[in-house]
């Protein structure tokens, strides 16, 4: 078995799977959202300081569940990318069960441990494949050409997709993590009958006309601060005339979700138009958007290509796709040297072209 360890934001979790047959034995992840939630966004001192008190909790409740760790043939870990102090909290755990239990470290990188969530429980992979990656980190198309390559086509040139549901959150004063809340507020508002708020009287379901960014950019790329921003003085300005209610915040979000999923099937839309894809995938924590999933299917289906969804479960951040990962580096025979490992925050990783 292996025994793996993600650590590189906000989630304290730990996984064991099974190397013959890549069966996920046991998961378990801690999450950080409730101390995070007041500031809007997380806190990287907090988030090192929890992962000291959240990983040996999971590490004990992981060791009750085997009886003992004779059993583990490795550790894989996260190294890179992601937050320097929480990153460092799972690799300095790894280092010490190796050390102890005299077997190999196996260091993933996030961005591709988040490709291998989609085979989770399931002992064969399908290459090659392209992925759009959304999370709070990153927003990307990557893709996976074989378990040692993958090469990164495009990403974000500022605001991750993610990240920006959670910046336009706080603006709304709707807490932390903002995907999953501004989402249950479009479904609100496309759900109603009529909304009062709405800019026009005279039209039921009516959205803000909020930019496309990059609409006349030809390259394959995302941007999401001008959105953002466009966003910002939207609230501000529907401020100015009325109070803050919820009916307004669903107008708001149903309006800049709309915009920000269309920005991202533009791009994909361009980049099914460069290139023959045969199979397509969506991961990451900002992949369990159904409106998004929605509109990727569409795509896939306009170009005849099959869809992949990671299971809503796996799409944040988590230890069991990490330990997916460890198990095709295991038996490539790919192990790092204890010693000389470290962190990274941003990929280092030999397998991105």
């Amino acid at each position: 078995m292996i025994l793996s360890i993600e650590s590189s934001c906000d989630d304290s979790s730990i996984a064991i799977t099974r190397i013959k047959d890549s069966a996920l034995l046991y998961h378990k992840k801690l999450s950080q959202e409730s101390q995070h939630s007041q500031y809007g966004g997380v806190v990287p001192e907090l988030a090192s300081r929890l992962h000291t008190e959240f990983l040996p909790l999971v590490l004990q409740d992981a060791k009750a569940f085997l009886g003992d760790f004779s059993g583990l043939k490795a550790i894989a870990v996260t190294t890179e990318p992601g937050l320097s102090v929480s990153l460092i909290e799972g690799l300095m755990m790894a280092k010490t069960l190796c050390l102890g239990l005299q077997i190999p470290i196996i260091t993933i990188n996030h961005l591709i441990g988040h490709f291998y969530s989609l085979f989770i429980n399931q002992h064969q992979c399908t290459f090659p494949m392209s992925v759009l990656l959304v999370s709070g980190g990153h927003t990307q198309i990557i893709e996976a050409i074989s378990p040692t390559c993958f090469k990164i086509i495009a990403k974000s040139m500022d605001d991750s997709f993610g990240e920006c549901f959670d910046k336009v959150a706080k603006m709304l004063n709707l807490g932390y993590p903002g995907g999953p809340i501004i989402e249950q507020y479009a479904k609100a508002y496309h759900n109603s009958a009529t909304y009062t708020q709405s800019l026009d009287k005279d039209s039921e379901k009516t959205l803000a006309p909020l930019p496309l960014p990059l609409k006349h950019d030809k390259t394959i790329s995302f941007s999401f601060s001008g959105l953002k921003n466009a966003t910002r003085l939207m609230i501000q300005n529907q401020l100015d005339s009325q109070s803050l209610n919820d009916e307004l915040r669903a107008y708001i979000c149903a309006s800049f979700q709309q915009a920000a999923i269309e920005h991202i099937c533009d791009k994909t839309h361009r980049y099914f138009k460069t290139t023959q894809i045969k199979n397509f995938a969506i991961v990451g924590g900002a992949s369990a958007n159904e409106a998004l999933r929605t509109a990727i299917q569409q795509i896939c289906d306009t170009y005849h290509a099959k869809l992949f969804l990671a299971p809503l479960e796996f799409c944040q951040d988590n230890a069991a796709m990490i330990g997916r990962a460890g198990v095709e580096e295991f038996k490539a025979g790919h192990f790092s040297d204890i010693f000389e490992c470290d962190i990274s925050p941003k990929t280092t990783s030999k397998y991105f072209d």
